[in-house]
């Protein structure tokens, strides 16, 4: 719990600071001299005049919002701009070509070429530099509208220093800026992450998944309130990046379900999986063949997400919570999955009340899908923390049991086992090897005179000296009561006589410390070319007649 505690409270941290940082070093020094531009507009549209009008309140004015091919005049007079030392006026337009008079000249023009041809326009917050003057001027905008609905609400244009609109821009959606960085940083970092364990642990697909959700909603809130070409150049294509991100956090939410409950291969989520994918990609291959634009059929999408929430509260919260299948670290990623649903759901339902002009989406709908993505962020985090520190778990418990399979109880250095599944694997290969066969001289005599303790005493202080002799050359292994083999390979072979004398020095300098037990072995050792054709079970069994050989003769001078 406390590791639990101690990740969130990090993740908590970093996103205050972001927070903090933010507000304090991306507020322009001159927020207070930034000039909105929001009461006193004449406006012509349908051959209409209205006076003194705040474009805040414009949609009641118009009744039910533009219409394709509605030209939409808007007169501010008496605009002073030699306060400022590079006038910059900042206005958003939606799906329309416009064009900017100063005092009836035109100062600049934007995507006519691209109204003219036909071509989608999307939503763009443009800059353009108003002429130094002395005297106060008339600003003219002129919105040709290319979309139905294009302007259920009409955004106020600031007027300041192009540097100070900037920082103005970033400074009013602060927690939608930094929460996007957030989202698309951190996904970038956990994606990474993820990459680097995935051969490992196969399970971290779902992180990696989640990752892809992150930087896809980061993306998606960035272009949504235009703050992406503040920093990227994206050539007016900023509306179209917007709706090919949000179309494809359906598909991957998809894949996040699937790999968490391993779904992927039953046919009822392959069959949802497919439909949730194919039905986004059709609306974005329909947008760039020219068929209908991206955004026509965004009820189709949102459609398409209803689905995927229903289709996660009946297979997971319904189906699999009701048969206890939910693991505690799954239910952590449900909970942060359902806070981003329940988001989209919440930003869905002002998003038509503001298009049926009922009222414009307040800010605690657009901060809800943000707050949805961090929830989302912290559940996986923690998520995260639970899977690797069982995976952890899991390895080292995995790695003691095959210690214990293979490793000799008293000694602690292989056994059977371990050495016939060793010497399988060098029989595979076409490399000569050395097999050394030990066997310990006195055993018996010291179980049978001095107990069977002290004859475990013996067999432990030789498997300790067979260690540090022929450890760190080759492969060593207790095979029978008193009998151990080593195996050497490479270079090694080449020192096995200086390695056996090490050990024969290493029992004589035992023995004179504590001599109530004799120590000595006797040893002989074979190549596997001295057996051309033979498999290792006959090197070591000339291995182990040239040990006899060697015990007889140790007896013989005993003798």
């Amino acid at each position: 719990m406390g590791k639990k505690i101690l990740c969130l409270s990090i993740a908590m941290a970093t996103f205050l600071m972001l927070m903090t940082v933010g507000h304090f070093f991306l507020k322009p020094h001159n927020y207070d001299s930034v000039v909105v531009l929001d009461e006193g507009w004449r406006v012509y549209y349908n051959d209409t005049v209205y006076e003194n009008v705040a474009l805040s309140d414009l949609r009641k004015i118009l009744g039910d919002g533009a219409h394709e091919g509605d030209v939409i005049h808007m007169v501010h007079p008496g605009v002073e701009v030699n306060k400022f030392v590079t006038p910059t006026i900042m206005f958003e337009s939606r799906f329309s070509a416009w064009i900017l008079y100063c005092s009836t000249k035109e100062v600049q023009s934007g995507f006519l070429d691209s109204y003219k041809a036909g071509k989608f326009i999307g939503c763009e917050n443009n800059f353009v530099n108003l002429p130094n003057t002395d005297r106060p001027v008339d600003i003219c905008i002129s919105l040709i509208v290319t979309e139905d609905g294009a302007y259920n609400y009409f955004e106020a244009p600031a007027l300041a220093g192009y540097y100070t609109l900037l920082l103005y821009s970033i400074h009013n959606n602060m927690f939608i800026f930094l929460s996007a960085a957030f989202l698309v940083i951190f996904g970038l970092m956990f994606f990474a992450v993820g990459l680097g364990f995935r051969s490992d642990m196969p399970e971290i697909n779902m992180q990696m998944y989640s990752s892809l959700v992150f930087i896809a909603l980061g993306i998606w809130l960035l272009t949504q309130f235009r703050l992406l070409d503040l920093f990227v150049e994206t050539n007016g294509h900023q509306t179209e990046i917007e709706y090919i991100s949000l179309y494809m956090i359906v598909p991957l939410m998809y894949l996040v379900m699937g790999s968490m409950r391993n779904y992927l291969h039953k046919t009822l989520f392959q069959f949802f999986l497919t439909i949730g994918a194919i039905i986004p990609l059709v609306l974005i291959g329909l947008h760039f063949a020219g068929i209908a634009h991206i955004n026509h059929y965004l009820f189709i999408y949102q459609i398409d997400a209803m689905v995927l929430i229903v289709f996660m509260f009946v297979m997971i919260l319904v189906k699999d919570a009701g048969s206890n299948l939910i693991t505690q670290p799954q239910y952590i990623q449900i909970m942060g999955q359902a806070m981003l649903a329940i988001s989209f759901i919440f930003n869905i339902f002002f998003y038509y009340m503001e298009v049926l002009g009922y009222s414009k989406q307040i800010m605690l709908s657009k901060k809800a899908v943000p707050l949805g993505a961090i929830s989302m962020v912290f559940a996986t985090l923690v998520n995260y923390n639970i899977f690797i520190s069982e995976s952890i778990a899991r390895k080292k418990e995995y790695e003691s049991l095959a210690h214990l399979a293979y490793a000799d109880e008293l000694t602690g250095i292989a056994n059977r086992s371990k050495y016939e599944k060793y010497i399988k694997s060098l029989s595979e290969k076409e490399d000569d090897y050395c097999i050394v066969s030990i066997d310990l001289n006195g055993l018996k005599e010291v179980n049978d005179n001095q107990g069977h303790l002290m004859g475990d005493k013996y067999l432990f202080e030789f498997g300790g000296e067979l260690e540090n002799c022929f450890g760190k050359e080759g492969f060593i292994a207790r095979i029978g009561g008193d009998e151990f083999v080593v195996i050497l390979t490479g270079e090694s072979m080449s020192q096995v006589d200086y390695l056996i004398d090490r050990m024969k020095h290493a029992l004589a300098t035992l023995n004179e410390k504590d001599p109530i037990i004799n120590r000595s072995a006797a040893i002989g050792y074979a190549y596997r070319h001295e057996c051309e054709g033979k498999d290792a079970n006959s090197v070591y069994l000339l291995a182990d007649e040239r040990m006899y050989k060697n015990k007889q003769l140790m007896h013989g001078a005993r003798r």
